[in-house]
């Protein structure tokens, strides 16, 4: 029987645990631990983990096991850099009319879903319709290589501030409603340049706060 299919199982599961804040930075496991609780070998559990260490986030320690690695905020500052550069391209050609409409009705649906998982502090959920939200205005450009690369950070990502909240015990995460409530209704109104500014007002001040807690170098 090929093991491809118990490689997918245990790397799910792996990923799974990483993005509900189960398995946080420093967190240690071995691949014995995990063939134990999923019933496998150990060959597609090793497998599954040479994945998600070639995405960044686990590391083998000889003689030791896996170790979950964290995000360097440095490196998370250049991811929002990325994204909040294909959000701006994205605004300027839905401007210039050269695109599909914007799918208004998946925009709503997300950020109501946002504001119900913030209201009962669903950190992951909360994060994650955050994101979508944004994969919606990505996604109206029809551009397969712009979104390959929001899904290639967007769970590193979403690792990153569940882990921060769980960690660090910051308060709940209210302030992004805001945000994502403006951006909405500017598009909703065809403010595509106001909604840009928006975007670029958040990171400006997401940055202050991070180098007034000493978070950037």
């Amino acid at each position: 029987m090929s093991d491809v299919p118990l490689v997918e199982t245990a790397y799910q599961h792996i990923r799974t645990q990483l993005l509900n804040g189960a398995y946080l930075p420093g967190h240690l496991f071995t691949e014995s631990e995990l063939a134990a609780e999923l019933g496998m070998s150990r060959t597609p559990i090793r497998s599954a983990v040479s994945l998600l260490e070639k995405e960044g986030f686990v590391q083998t320690l000889y003689k030791r096991g896996i170790v979950v690695r964290g995000i360097e905020t440095k490196d998370l500052y250049h991811i929002f850099d990325l994204l909040n550069a294909l959000y701006s391209y994205a605004l300027d050609c839905i401007d210039q009319g050269m695109y599909y409409e914007l799918d208004l009705v998946q925009l709503r649906k997300h950020y109501d879903l946002l504001v119900e998982a913030s209201d009962n502090q669903q950190y992951r959920a909360y994060y994650e319709n955050g994101l979508m939200f944004m994969h919606t205005l990505l996604d109206s450009i029809r551009n397969r290589y712009i979104t390959e690369t929001f899904y290639l950070h967007r769970d590193k990502l979403l690792f990153y501030v569940v882990a921060y909240r769980l960690t660090q015990g910051a308060n709940r995460p209210y302030t992004g409603r805001k945000l994502y409530e403006e951006i909405y209704n500017r598009l909703a109104e065809g403010k595509y340049q106001e909604a840009k500014k928006a975007i670029i007002d958040h990171k400006r001040n997401m940055r202050e706060d991070l180098l007034r807690n000493s978070m950037l170098p």
